[in-house]
């Protein structure tokens, strides 16, 4: 009976963790550094810096939290960063020729636009 119950507790945690780890993405922690030269959008108050960027297609580019808000960054509708606080960096590689539009879901006025060419 006490194996069964073991056995009932592991998975229930397993099954919990499991749970927790898909329910929300996190940015890459890239430790605060972007590499040089690198394309950059910041998210500062409730502003993109900049407000426009054109890149290569399978570049990545890196968003920035420097705000003290809680902000996110959806591309074309889609939450693709999970939460960032102050200090995170994002990295976000487009793999396709096109016009992103990317937005904060926690301040609507925040917006971008990247070109990727």
């Amino acid at each position: 009976m006490n194996a069964i119950r073991l056995l009932l507790g592991t998975f229930v945690l397993l099954a919990a963790a499991g749970f927790v780890a898909c329910g929300e993405t996190t940015p890459v922690d890239f430790g605060g550094a972007i590499p040089d030269g690198a394309p950059h959008i910041d998210q500062d108050a409730t502003k993109f810096k900049p407000t426009e960027l054109t890149v290569d297609v399978l570049e990545s580019v890196y968003f920035s939290n420097s705000s003290t808000a809680l902000h996110n960054v959806v591309i074309n509708g889609k939450n693709e960063s999970g939460d960032m606080e102050r200090g995170d960096v994002f990295s976000f590689t487009f793999s396709e020729v096109g016009e992103y539009q990317v937005s904060c879901t926690y301040h609507p006025q925040m917006k971008t636009k990247i070109t990727v060419k």
